[in-house]
């Protein structure tokens, strides 16, 4: 009959659920009073009429007083402890009125109550509203709910936001068990909302016995490493775990389960996001106009996301592909302040590259467009050539005789040591901006010409995370080229923000103590090997990797070999020596002098005469001599 009860009331509307609840109020209230009554007078009492009028008097002060407070607004099964303090407060209001009406109609000559009654009406009231609402939540959970097997939580952490995030979750699910884990022994045994607090070194012990299946991480303070470490521990049984996005350390006072997200590859390369300088972000962009080539691309796209917000007067977009160039465009369409100009056409042709500069007045060049996939260019060498090499030749002319200021090239580290014709191509830009540097300083013009070298971008096309990603979706295998490859990997923000950063110390320093021409490079952390970062992957998918000690796992690992033109590791930079600080402490300076013995025009030459002629020996006999193309002459012994 009470399940058949709590079923049929859990069906009605809202309002008929307010409506029944300010029922029970009404009723406590009447109650709280003649029970105060019989108490003080120590006898079954029977009002006259003057305490009549004032019993009822009670809960037509109370019930609207209850409303204002907010005591109808949260339903029954939604309670919190919170409660508590407002029924205290509201209670609290209603006994002071109610007594101040007695008060008042005593000294008009009716027949009041004594002072007590006062007292005992406010506890009465006060115990018997608190204990409705919690006891009538406690039989919901247990009638409606009673078939659902209680489930265990795990969150890492027990500070200020565990706490929130712990109170929002058995909030919206009763039956949900919290478990805090901590590695301040001061809260070992503790309890933190009502939930208890467990060492760290406990967590194995924890998951098997409650059966944990989810965790979440709330470690406000900690590095990037430190989160890592953790989520390889949680992972390694079999834990699902997410995490607080570091964003929710400045939000205070509110419940932030709806900022709890799944862990991203970008949580787990163990580096903590460079904070970017906005005087350095300013330096090239604010009030200027400027040009992004490859503006479709992922370090192109990223560049326009991130100059959008720093008031260039103008963004010209230059763009070879009509798809990439509409995308970008469209995603970028909302920012009606800001004067965007797309242009379909490429770096190659430098009539057009000089035309639009021109037009546009164009301040600066962020020159990211390239092919940059290895195996595409080792099968297509002359179009790679013609694109990264003489492509950036033609955007620095361009850039040379006109009036814009700075020029930045976006370079790789494939150009170390070049193995592949796309590597040799980015070495041979990088060599062009060195030399209309020299050029430039030569001529008295204050010009900047510079590169800023860097590995792989994460989750940018053709590289090897959206790769493993669709391998996963697809049930595998994943292809793994060796079980030693390691790479460098950045976020696209991260990489775009210090490029420009670079590029505004680059600007500042023209002229100074420090040569132009420069070849930043980027902090990018320790390299990271690929079979770490695929099995990551499986795991985040939550899924199991199916190897020899594994057999009846998801996910399956194939080695297919080094494809041609492709490294077992990337380095950064040529020389032993160590890179220059900068004011950024994330950007250094190669210590790598231009090549002062080379024939600029005579190799610019040589590779549109290769390239116009298809020349294949032609073209690997000129890139060769000038980057050391497969001559593996690595004298940091690294393998290549």
């Amino acid at each position: 009959m009470l399940r058949e009860l709590v079923t049929w009331l859990l069906a009605r509307h809202r309002r008929v659920k307010q409506l029944f609840l300010v029922a029970a109020d009404t009723l406590i209230v009447l109650f709280a009073v003649w029970l105060a009554y019989s108490i003080r007078l120590n006898t079954f009492h029977v009002p006259n009429h003057a305490q009549l009028v004032l019993i009822l008097s009670a809960p037509v002060l109370a019930i609207p007083i209850f409303y204002g407070f907010g005591l109808y607004r949260s339903l029954i099964r939604y309670v919190g402890e919170e409660a508590i303090w407002t029924a205290f407060k509201a209670v609290g209001l209603m006994a002071l009125l109610w007594g101040l009406l007695a008060f008042m109609t005593r000294a008009y000559g009716i027949e009041g109550v004594p002072r007590s009654v006062l007292v005992l009406t406010w506890l009465f009231t006060l115990f018997m509203v608190i204990s409705l609402r919690f006891v009538a939540r406690w039989l919901l959970i247990i009638l409606s709910s009673s078939t659902v097997p209680r489930r265990h939580f795990l969150i890492y952490g027990a500070a200020e936001a565990a706490l929130q995030v712990a109170a929002t979750l058995q909030r919206h699910n009763p039956r949900l068990s919290i478990l805090h884990v901590t590695d301040d022994p001061s809260l070992d045994g503790r309890l933190i909302g009502g939930n208890p607090v467990y060492p760290a070194r406990e967590v194995p012990q924890l998951v098997s016995r409650y059966d944990i299946k989810d965790a979440i991480i709330t470690l406000r303070y900690s590095s990037n490493e430190k989160r890592m470490s953790v989520i390889e521990s949680l992972r390694k049984h079999g834990v699902r775990v997410r995490i607080l996005p570091a964003f929710a350390d400045i939000v205070e006072g509110k419940h932030v389960v709806n900022m709890v997200r799944d862990i991203e590859i970008g949580d787990l390369l163990g580096r903590e996001m460079a904070v970017p300088d906005k005087a350095l972000m300013d330096v090239n962009t604010q009030g200027k106009a400027v040009l992004i080539t490859g503006a479709g691309g992922s370090i192109g796209s990223e560049l326009c996301r991130q100059v959008v917000p720093l008031q260039a007067s103008r963004l010209v977009l230059l763009e070879s592909s009509e798809v990439a160039l509409y995308q970008i465009v469209r995603e970028l369409g909302e920012y009606d302040e800001l004067e965007i100009v797309p242009v379909l056409g490429s770096v190659t042709d430098e009539a057009l590259v000089k035309r639009i500069i021109a037009e546009q007045d164009v301040d600066t060049v962020f020159h990211a467009a390239a092919y940059k996939h290895v195996p595409l260019v080792e099968q297509n060498p002359h179009q790679g050539v013609i694109n990264n090499a003489l492509g950036t030749l033609s955007v620095a002319k361009a850039v040379f005789e006109s009036s814009a200021d700075v020029m930045v090239l976006i370079s790789t580290d494939k150009a170390v040591w070049p193995s592949s014709v796309m590597g040799a191509s980015k070495r041979i830009a990088e060599l062009v901006m060195q030399d209309f540097a020299s050029r430039a300083e030569k001529a008295g013009l204050r010009k900047t010409f510079c590169a800023v070298r860097f590995g792989n971008v994460i989750g940018s096309s053709g590289s090897v995370i959206p790769l493993f990603s669709e391998q996963i979706r697809n049930g595998g295998p994943l292809t793994l080229t060796h079980p030693k490859a390691t790479r460098y990997f950045m976020t696209a923000s991260e990489a775009a923000q210090l490029v420009i950063q670079a590029g505004s110390i680059a600007h500042a320093d023209a002229g100074g103590s420090r040569s132009d021409g420069d070849i930043f490079l980027l902090d990018m952390g320790k390299p990271v090997l690929i079979r770490d970062l695929a099995i990551k992957m499986v795991q985040l998918s939550n899924l199991t990797i199916c190897d020899e000690r594994n057999p009846q796992g998801d996910i399956a690992i194939k080695i297919i070999g080094l494809r041609p033109g492709e490294k077992l590791n990337e380095v950064l930079r040529y020389s032993v020596e160590p890179p220059v600080s900068t004011v950024h402490p994330k950007i250094s300076v190669a210590s790598e002098p231009p090549l002062e013995a080379l024939d600029f025009e005579r190799l610019y030459g040589d590779l549109g005469q290769a390239t116009a002629m298809q020349d294949h020996d032609r073209l690997i006999e000129v890139l060769s001599k000038v980057t050391g193309l497969g001559s593996h002459a690595n004298p940091r012994g690294k393998d290549t």
